[in-house]
Order: C-alpha cells, then sequence, then structure tokens
C-alpha cells in the first residue's frame, strides 16, 4: 500500500525560517567566540607591552646603555617584539624614555632616574684630623663614617650635649676623601654650555602655561638679562637660562624643568619640583616647599673672583623651607677658609642628600644623608670647627628608594614617574 504524504507550503516556509535563525545564532556565537579570542589577545598583547616596559627600566639598574642614542632590547620570545630605550641626562639625574611595541600595541614610559647608594651614612665626615663635636640637642641616627678622632661631647656658650649617646648606630673611621660623583664633570659643563642635543629656543612671557614632553626636543629660553619668573606655569623638557640672576615668585608653578643663572633667589611660599645651577649664590627664603626629586647646585671653579663672604653664604636655605632631593655645593679649590658655604637654617628640613666639601653649617634638620669637609658652627660671635649644634640627622627617616646623587656604584632607579 502506497502512502503518500503531503506537506503544506506553510511548514516549509517555517523550517526555513527556523533554519535561517539557527543559523544566525550559528553565525552570531561564532562571531562572538572570535571576537572574545581576538579581545583576548589585544589584552594579553597590551599586558605583555606594559610588561616589557618595566623590565627595560629594571634593566637600566645594572646595565650602562649610551646617552642619546636609542637602544633596542628584547625581552620575550616573540619575533615580533621591539623595545627601545633612549637614556639622556638631566641636571643631578637621568631621564629614560622606554617604548615597547608588540604588533599593533605600544606601550611608552618616561622616568627621572637617580642613583640607589647602598652603602649611604647619615654622616660622612672627611679626614681633617679634628674630631665631630655635638652639642645641644643634636641628635645623630644612622651609621656614620668619621675622622680617627672620632666624636665628642662640647660646650658652646654653657651648652653642653643633652643626649644619651654620642650617635644612635655604627662608627667607623675610613674618611680621607668624599666619595666621587660620578657626574661632576657633566654638572659643571650645565654652567660652561649646554649640552643637550635637539634643543629649541623659544619665547617666554609673564602668563605662559606650557608643557614639554621628553620625548620631544628640549625648549630653551636664554636671557641676558635678571629674570623673574611669575603667574606662569612650566613643566618638563624645558631649560631656562640667565647669565645674570634668576628670581621666582610664589605664582610661579614649575615641574621637572631646569634653571640655569650665576645667582638664583626662590622666594618665600614657592612651591614645585625643579632642578637649580648656579656658580656664585642659591637663596631659599621661608617656607619654600620643593617636592622630590629636586636639586640645589652650586659649582665653584676654585678660582672665582668673587669672593664667598662670611655672612652671605653660597647656598642659604632659611627656616621653615623644606627641600627633597639634592643639596650639592662643590668647589674645586683645595683652599680652606671658615666662612659658611652650605647654612641650612633652624627648622628647614631637608629630606634627601647634603654633599658640601668645603664647610656646612647645619641648624635644621637633614632626613637622610650628609657628605662634608666640614661642619662649621657660628654661635655667639665665635666659628666653632667641626662643631653640629641642635642638628638633626636621621638616616633612617628616609625611604631605602630613594635616588639621588651618581655616587660610586651606580644603580640606576625609578626616582619619578614624569609620563
Amino acid at each position: 500500500m502506497n502512502i503518500k504524504t503531503k506537506i503544506k507550503a506553510g511548514a516549509i516556509q517555517y523550517v526555513l525560517v527556523v533554519s535561517v535563525i539557527i543559523i544566525i545564532v550559528l553565525f552570531a556565537f561564532i562571531s562572538l567566540v572570535f571576537l572574545q579570542k581576538k579581545v583576548a589577545l589585544k589584552l594579553d598583547l597590551q599586558k605583555e607591552t606594559i610588561h616589557t616596559t618595566y623590565l627595560a627600566f629594571d634593566y637600566l639598574k645594572d646595565h650602562k646603555i649610551p646617552y642619546n642614542v636609542e637602544t633596542t632590547l628584547s625581552f620575550t620570545d616573540y619575533d615580533f617584539e621591539n623595545t627601545s630605550v633612549i637614556k639622556k641626562r638631566w641636571g643631578v639625574f637621568d631621564v629614560a624614555s622606554v617604548t615597547s611595541s608588540l604588533r599593533n600595541e605600544t606601550y611608552q614610559k618616561v622616568a627621572l632616574l637617580g642613583n640607589v647608594n647602598s652603602n649611604r651614612k647619615a654622616i660622612y665626615l672627611q679626614e681633617n684630623n679634628q674630631p665631630l663635636v655635638i652639642v645641644g640637642t643634636t641628635k645623630i641616627t644612622g651609621d656614620v663614617t668619621l675622622p680617627k678622632r672620632g666624636v665628642k661631647t662640647g660646650n658652646i656658650s654653657g651648652t653642653s650635649y643633652y643626649g644619651q649617646e654620642l650617635i644612635y648606630g655604627k662608627i667607623t673611621t675610613n674618611s680621607n676623601q668624599l666619595p666621587t660623583i660620578q657626574n661632576i664633570a657633566y654638572l659643571r659643563q650645565l654652567l660652561r654650555e649646554l649640552p643637550i642635543e635637539n634643543q629649541e629656543y623659544f619665547r617666554l612671557k609673564q602668563g605662559s602655561n606650557f608643557a614639554q614632553s621628553f620625548t620631544k626636543n628640549t625648549k630653551v629660553f636664554e636671557s641676558e638679562v635678571d629674570l623673574e619668573l611669575r603667574n606662569l606655569s612650566l613643566q618638563g623638557n624645558i631649560v631656562i637660562i640667565s647669565k645674570s640672576k634668576i628670581k621666582i615668585e610664589a605664582t610661579a608653578r614649575l615641574e621637572n624643568i631646569i634653571l640655569i643663572a650665576p645667582e638664583v633667589i626662590i622666594e618665600s611660599n614657592v612651591k614645585g619640583s625643579f632642578q637649580v645651577f648656579a656658580n656664585k649664590k642659591i637663596h631659599i627664603k621661608q617656607d619654600v616647599e620643593l617636592n622630590y626629586p629636586s636639586s640645589l647646585v652650586l659649582l665653584k671653579q676654585g678660582g672665582d673672583i668673587i669672593p664667598e663672604l662670611s655672612d652671605s653664604p653660597a647656598i642659604q636655605i632659611d627656616n621653615k623651607s623644606t627641600i627633597k632631593g639634592v643639596i650639592l655645593y662643590h668647589n674645586k679649590s683645595k683652599a680652606s677658609n671658615y666662612n659658611t658655604q652650605v647654612l641650612i637654617d633652624e627648622k628647614a628640613r631637608i629630606t634627601g642628600e647634603v654633599y658640601c666639601n668645603k664647610n656646612l653649617d647645619l641648624k635644621g634638620t637633614v632626613n637622610g644623608f650628609v657628605y662634608t669637609n666640614n661642619f662649621i658652627a657660628k654661635q655667639s660671635g665665635g666659628v666653632y670647627i667641626n662643631h653640629l649644634f641642635n642638628a638633626q640627622i636621621d638616616a633612617t627617616a628616609i625611604s631605602k628608594k630613594y635616588n639621588g646623587l651618581f655616587i660610586d656604584t651606580e644603580n640606576r632607579q625609578v626616582a619619578k614617574w614624569i609620563e
């Protein structure tokens, strides 16, 4: 018996519609899976580019690469990885720009690099055949390197030493010479001629608001006359030079730039983070706040015509001012005197390093490290050599990650991310 079945046209249409829907759903599912895999691969590549960028900064800690030359590195097994590093000097510090690319993914970071010295001391006092004499409320916390005659208590105008211990740390005596600053020749060159490649001059006006990336050419403004910086904002890869004097007012906002002049005066209430280079005088007035990593650098040739008067220190930091970074005074002359080259006044606070290869009058606080040829205290009309009077030095009050001067062995690490 033959059975004939007739299928209605509506049923066929229904089957076709269902089939099309199933095909669309399957196509959407396959597309979604493909898109998810593509996004996952993109995220993996993004993560890898970020990772290789930071690996490059780790590489710079203990590997030397040339300045101002693009250096290619490799940290993965990918043939399409491209990681490049450009390092240049930026005052006391270095600037490193790292760019990592994997296929179409690119990541870039720029940082200021400083030096981590694992052998830093609360005090490194050069051998001068005199002991360190501590008076009043002076307190030294951390290991120290002193002359062979060590440390003792003293008396100034009837004030003796009030502490229970002479040094709150270990004492060693091996300080015939101060540690060497590796880039001192470059720092001196900054004051003679700007040793920066790829620079562009620009016009500076009061009221300017200008930022320059460190991946671009350095912007330079140079003046033959005194400069007063006020009511402006300057940030980044910028150098300001005066052949005479620079004065910074509280209305100026300066970030990561370099200032160069024979004399620099920072007026009260200035806040910022920048580097200063001079060869005659740097005066920081009251209530100034310079954030890390700032630096105040005064370099003398030794044969300078203008003398350093006893009542006019080369670097003077007034009461209630805070400096986070480096204070450096360096004089080529071997002659000694009883003048004050660096004065850190009462209630002034330094977090970082103070390096003075002549006479340092420390009345305030240093949270960090002090390198000096002599301490000097001027009290009650007298001059006391190698005396600390009511001074505070604490090497334990600073982060172990602090990066500063390139002293002795070089161990570059990130001091500040700037881009």
